[in-house]
């Protein structure tokens, strides 16, 4: 079976500076894969050179089994979708038309409120806050926005920079549990974390990356023996 990433020798930065240094790796359909490491090595970068934010300068970068568009709406045309570090909401307007924002690309107004039922179903919080401007939510609750207005795009692959940054522990778990059950429901998931602590109990797949190269790639149970890794990023949990 075909991955519906498959990145190979992908070189970037900015200017005249080089972040990423010939990365190469697949995500394949379904499930959690896991970009964890300390901050300044090259993680954000590599999202936002595959959404299309940041142009490659060498290598190849091919979704659902074709190479990915050049700009970056192309690439959420065709499910490949960024919920950036940050949220970057709309503050002016409401929970809910900054989820129907995520769904500009898609015509199929039925679907789309059929999507806009299930964020609902999966954050009932924002249910509740549907009318409310996004200027007056908390940072959890911007959280759950960003991530449903994933969802609203109809994402085939949803990338998601740093979703527990800032966060309480209470909300970073109720997160992490809105992941785990997309994932369970197949939906296809590319997640970075500089704390890897939650995102190593619901993901399957995990690649470290130091220097903007990835220096170690393993499975959740390659993970839990390797013990360099456990006592330098997850504390020797």
């Amino acid at each position: 079976m075909n991955a519906l990433l498959a990145v190979r020798g992908l070189t970037t930065g900015y200017r005249h500076i080089r972040v990423l240094h010939e990365v190469s790796f697949t995500v394949e359909q379904g499930g959690i894969t896991a970009i964890i490491g300390p901050n300044g090595h090259g993680k954000s970068t590599l999202l936002r050179a595959l959404s299309g934010l940041l142009p490659a300068w060498s290598g190849e970068i091919a979704f659902d089994g074709a190479a990915v568009a050049q700009s970056a709406p192309g690439r959420a045309r065709a499910g490949l979708v960024l919920v950036p570090q940050g949220d970057q909401l709309f503050a002016g307007m409401t929970v809910e038309e900054n989820l129907m924002m995520g769904g500009y690309v898609r015509q199929d107004m039925a679907e789309i409120r059929a999507t806009l039922a299930q964020v609902f179903e999966l954050f009932p919080r924002l249910k509740e806050r549907r009318a409310q401007r996004a200027s007056s939510l908390s940072g959890g609750e911007r959280r759950m926005v960003g991530i449903g207005r994933g969802l609203m795009a109809k994402a085939k692959l949803m990338m998601i920079d740093e979703p527990s940054l800032g966060l309480a522990p209470l909300i970073i778990e109720q997160i992490y549990q809105a992941l785990a059950e997309l994932a369970a429901r197949g939906q296809s998931i590319l997640v970075v974390e500089e704390n890897p602590g939650r995102v190593a109990k619901v993901a399957t797949t995990f690649h470290l990356m130091d220097g903007g190269r990835f220096a170690w790639s393993g499975s959740s149970a390659d993970l839990k023996q390797s013990g360099h890794i456990l006592n330098t990023y997850l504390g020797g949990h």
